[in-house]
């Protein structure tokens, strides 16, 4: 759910890579790689995304913009960008071994509203349509999203709870070539405050855990490496899946309000053939 204020709203994920992220685009690399399908990257989340023979690493930087309010409806610009990077995980971060080159870019904008039906209980929806590019082999396609939500607030004694309930569609297209695919999923979650506070650097914060089920209408396809298009694709499929998570609110946006986090955490995703560590920098279910 977007903030009831007018300002531009920016969670950024790995700020760090933003200093020098105009270096990472560099041209196509001699070993053309398909990876973990990069249209989705800006709803599958942040993450490194293990399976058998690579890692994936996707690097979100959920933008977004708020427009204004009209009763009790709240309305705003979507602007989400992923990166993608290959075999480079978050061990490599305290060595600086950074990746030498972006992978993958997923833009998708769109728009989205949030209904405030009562003091506990916010109805949100979206849709998207945008352009994602793998930078290894030169192709692109067109994506397209939308999903409803519904987000109750309750309390369990003293804990502060947010259930999360989610149904929503992802698609894509290729451009100039024959490709495309689909899923939709149904996402389940609950978000539960722990009765303390604390403070980290002189900010106040709260320690939360999270846990959110997922169904997958249809099996979401993720690409292992090729090294050219003649040789056959091996593909995984990420089926219903778990994660489980902490983190840290911060009663206060750390950072400006234009270029802020107001929450940070890891999590653990869990499907029969694909593994994710996600770091989370916003709202995780």
């Amino acid at each position: 759910m977007f903030k009831i204020n007018n300002t531009l709203s920016i969670k950024l994920s790995f700020i760090f890579m933003l200093f020098s992220l105009p270096n990472y685009f560099v041209p196509a690399l001699a070993n053309e790689i398909e990876p973990v399908h990069y249209a989705y990257s800006n709803y599958l989340g942040s993450g490194i995304y293990r399976t058998s023979g690579q890692n994936v690493t996707l690097i979100n930087l959920p933008f977004s913009y708020e427009i204004g309010q009209e009763g009790q409806t709240t309305y705003g610009l979507r602007l989400p960008v992923s990166l993608g990077f290959f075999d480079f995980s978050f061990d490599d971060v305290p060595d600086l071994d950074f990746p030498s080159s972006v992978g993958t870019f997923t833009f998708t904008p769109g728009i989205e509203f949030a209904y405030r039906v009562n003091e506990n209980l916010v109805l949100e929806s979206y849709i998207d349509i945008g352009y994602a590019k793998n930078l290894t082999t030169n192709r692109d396609v067109t994506v397209h999203s939308a999903g409803l939500s519904s987000l109750y607030y309750f309390d369990i004694k003293n804990y502060d709870s947010i259930w999360s309930s989610r149904i929503y569609y992802a698609g894509y297209n290729g451009h100039s070539y024959d490709a495309s695919d689909s899923y939709a999923a149904i996402q389940l979650g609950i978000d539960i405050g722990l009765p303390v506070h604390y403070k980290l650097l002189g900010y106040r914060f709260q320690p939360r855990i999270f846990t959110s089920l997922f169904w997958y209408f249809n099996d979401v396809d993720f690409k292992l490496p090729v090294k050219t298009f003649s040789e056959k694709e091996q593909e995984v499929t990420l089926t219903n899946s778990t994660e489980v998570g902490v983190t840290l609110k911060f009663d206060e946006t750390i950072g400006y309000s234009w270029a802020g986090i107001d929450r940070i955490g890891i999590s653990y995703r869990y499907s029969n053939n694909i593994n994710v560590i996600r770091l989370l920098f916003s709202f995780p279910i």
